[in-house]
C-alpha cells in the first residue's frame, strides 16, 4: 500500500501545461485514479471534454463556478452553469464539456476521480 499525502503533492507540483492549475495525482491506476486540483485565485479550467470514463470531484475548499455543455458545430452550448463549496460532490460524463472557475479569494482545492487518460491522451480542449 502506498499512502500519499495531498498537501505535500499538491506542494511538490507543478502547473499542468494545458489545465493552467496545479493538478497531482495522489493514488490509483489507469482505470481509477484520484487526483488533487489547485485553482488559484483568478485561474480557471479551460472548456474541455473525454471521450471515456466519468469523472467525480469533491469539493474540499474553495468555491466555484462549474459550466457544462455540449459541442455542437465546432462550439460550445452551455447548458448549466452552478456555484460549487466546500462539500460538494459531483460528476461529469464522456462527452459533456466542462470548465472550472475559481470564484472566490480563496484557492480552490479539489479532489477528483478519473481514468488516467483523462490527464493526456483522452482531454480535448476547446480553442
Amino acid at each position: 500500500m502506498i499512502i500519499s499525502n495531498i498537501n505535500s503533492c499538491l506542494n511538490n507540483t507543478g502547473t499542468d501545461e494545458k489545465a493552467g492549475v496545479k493538478l497531482a495525482r495522489l493514488t490509483g491506476d489507469e482505470k481509477t485514479s484520484v487526483f488533487a486540483i489547485e485553482v488559484g485565485k483568478e485561474q480557471s479550467i479551460p472548456a474541455h471534454y473525454h471521450q471515456e470514463g466519468i469523472e467525480t470531484y469533491f469539493i474540499l475548499d474553495g468555491q466555484g463556478i462549474v459550466q457544462t455543455g455540449a459541442l455542437e458545430n465546432g462550439k460550445v452550448h452551455w447548458i448549466t452553469e452552478k456555484q460549487v463549496i466546500a462539500g460538494d460532490c459531483f460528476a461529469i460524463y464522456p462527452d459533456e464539456v466542462h470548465s472550472f472557475k475559481n470564484s472566490s479569494e480563496k484557492t480552490l482545492r479539489i479532489l477528483g476521480t478519473s481514468p488516467l487518460s483523462h490527464t493526456n491522451e483522452d482531454r480535448y480542449f476547446i480553442a
